[in-house]
């Protein structure tokens, strides 16, 4: 790899590129909450497990659930926080990992996870499945995405990794930016592994006119975590009644939302 993935640093590059991109990234990210609230009337408590830049954590509260959020990255918190604040919305934000969620034993009845399939390593894994179940309570949920009950064959996640990477550009400016004499310009290179695509991010920065400094990470796109790989996870840490629910979303493309019920 690379650079190792820094959560920090790759938020703090979104923030920036986030104050110059007019993108509305809560509307389109919205679909999958309204259509999660229709599924759960009433005010069920609900933890946003990938808190990022606070997208999910602010349209979660707006659609009705009493939310609380976390995230390992100290950058995301801070940002979850600044757009709670700017919602007008009283919501906690947590410093806490995944495998940690035991410590909160049987408070929630949701738990909202968007990249639990981006976990490579199987321990990892196993540890925050683990904490999130201890988290939930009897009857509680885990809601997750990727691993599509429609597609219950061992081969669904290599199928999905090579339709992406066809469709792939091996090297590509993202997006560039310049603000208050700080630019930014992001190139991303890609390599393709057996059961993933590495996102090597390189980091153009130049501040005040002085020469550019190339900062790096890499982000590992994981593709191994399809229904038939991580049904079997699930349930060793003991969630029963694995699903899939599937609706549209704006722009009318299908899109699967996942639970996995802790047993009443």
């Amino acid at each position: 790899m690379l650079g190792r993935l820094d959560w920090d640093r790759y938020w703090g590059f979104e923030l920036f590129r986030r104050q110059c991109d007019p993108v509305d990234f809560r509307r389109w990210k919205r679909d999958s909450q309204r259509e999660l609230k229709a599924l759960y009337p009433g005010r069920p408590r609900l933890l946003d497990s990938t808190a990022g830049l606070g997208d999910h954590t602010v349209n979660l509260d707006e659609e009705g659930f009493v939310v609380e959020a976390c995230d390992a990255s100290a950058v995301a918190r801070e940002a979850t926080e600044a757009a709670l604040a700017l919602a007008r919305l009283d919501v906690p934000v947590l410093d806490v990992h995944w495998a940690d969620l035991g410590e909160r034993s049987e408070r929630y009845d949701l738990v909202w996870n968007d990249a639990l399939h981006w976990i490579y390593d199987e321990g990892e894994l196993r540890a925050a499945l683990g904490g999130m179940f201890a988290s939930l309570r009897p009857g509680g949920a885990l809601v997750y995405f990727f691993a599509d009950a429609k597609e219950p064959d061992e081969d669904a996640g290599k199928r999905v990794l090579m339709w992406d990477w066809e469709r792939m550009q091996r090297a590509r400016i993202e997006w560039e930016h310049e603000r208050d004499e700080r630019g930014v310009c992001l190139t991303i290179v890609t390599e393709r592994g057996d059961d993933h695509i590495d996102e090597h991010h390189l980091y153009h920065v130049r501040e005040e006119g002085g020469p550019a400094v190339l900062e790096t990470l890499t982000m590992r796109r994981v593709y191994r975590w399809d229904y038939f790989h991580l049904t079997p996870l699930l349930e060793e840490a003991g969630f029963v009644d694995i699903r899939s629910d599937h609706f549209r979303n704006v722009k009318g493309h299908l899109f699967a939302m996942n639970r996995a019920f802790r047993p009443r």
